[in-house]
C-alpha cells in the first residue's frame, strides 16, 4: 500500500539554513506528503490515519547527497581501472558496453541505481554512454526508472564497432538515424519513473565538424531537454585549447 504522507519521528535532523550552514536539530519529527515536505519541528502530529510512521530515534535525517557526474551502467566494472592510465580505460572501460547485452544493461544499471540510494546519494546526473542500440538505451532507462532513484538520464552517443576481435573496426557512424529518433520519441514521452528521472543529453563528439555539433545542439534544445553534460579533457594529448 503506498502512502500518500510519511513521518519520520525522533530524530537529528540536518538543517541547512538559508547561508547553507548546517544546524544538527535533535528529536525532531520530519512530515512528508507527497513529494514535498511539509514540516520539521518536534512533536508533529501525523497528517491521517494513513500516515505512515518511522522512529528514527539515534539516527540522522539528512538530505540525499547530489552526484553531478555518473555512468551508472559500469557498475559491473567497479574496481578494473584503479593501475590503468586513461587510454586504458577507454577500452576496457567506457567502451565496454560493446560486451554487454540489453539485459546486462538493465542489471548493471540498476545495480548502480541502488548502490546510489544505499550510499545515501538520491539523484544523479548519469552520463549514459552506453547506447549501443536502442535496446541498451531503453533497457538502462527502464532500470533507472525502476529503481526509485531521481536522476537525469543524459542520453549519449557513442562509439561502436562492426568488429571486435583479431583488429577493431569502429563504425563510422557517430550518430546513426535510430539514435536521433529514439532521443526525440524519449523526449516527447518524459519524465519516466512517476517524474523521478528526466531526459538529458550527454555529448562529447566534438571532433565531428562545428556546423553539425551546433546543429546537434539547437536540435536537443528543441527537444526540451534542459541538462546537456560532457566532458573536459585538457592536456597535450587532447590540445591545450580553453573551453568555456
Amino acid at each position: 500500500m503506498a502512502h500518500s504522507s510519511i513521518l519520520l519521528k525522533g530524530g537529528t535532523v540536518l538543517f541547512h539554513e538559508k547561508d547553507d550552514h548546517v544546524s544538527p536539530l535533535r528529536n525532531t519529527d520530519v512530515l512528508i506528503e507527497g513529494n514535498i515536505i511539509k514540516k520539521i519541528s518536534p512533536s508533529t502530529t501525523p497528517a491521517g490515519p494513513e500516515t505512515k510512521i518511522i522512529d528514527c530515534t539515534g539516527k540522522i535525517v539528512s538530505p540525499g547527497f547530489i552526484d553531478t557526474h555518473h555512468h551508472v551502467w559500469q557498475t559491473q566494472l567497479k574496481g578494473r581501472f584503479s593501475d590503468d592510465t586513461f587510454f586504458d580505460y577507454m577500452p576496457k572501460g567506457a567502451m565496454q558496453c560493446f560486451s554487454y547485452t540489453p539485459e546486462d544493461m538493465f542489471w548493471g544499471q540498476l545495480g548502480g541505481c541502488l548502490e546510489a540510494i544505499d550510499a545515501g546519494t538520491t539523484f544523479v546526473v548519469d552520463h549514459a554512454h552506453m547506447t549501443y542500440s536502442p535496446d541498451h538505451a531503453t533497457e538502462a532507462l527502464s532500470a533507472a526508472a525502476s529503481s526509485g532513484l531521481r536522476s537525469f538520464f543524459c542520453y549519449t552517443f557513442t562509439t561502436r564497432f562492426k568488429s571486435w576481435t583479431t583488429e577493431l573496426v569502429p563504425d563510422m557512424s557517430p550518430v546513426p538515424d535510430w539514435s536521433i529518433k529514439q532521443l526525440e520519441e524519449l523526449a516527447a514521452q518524459q519524465p519516466f519513473g512517476d517524474g523521478r528521472v528526466y531526459l538529458g543529453w550527454g555529448f562529447d563528439l566534438f571532433f565531428l565538424p562545428k556546423e553539425m555539433v551546433v546543429a546537434m545542439y539547437g536540435q536537443v534544445r528543441k527537444l526540451g531537454i534542459k541538462l546537456i553534460t560532457t566532458h573536459v579533457v585538457r592536456n597535450a594529448v587532447f590540445g591545450m585549447r580553453h573551453f568555456h
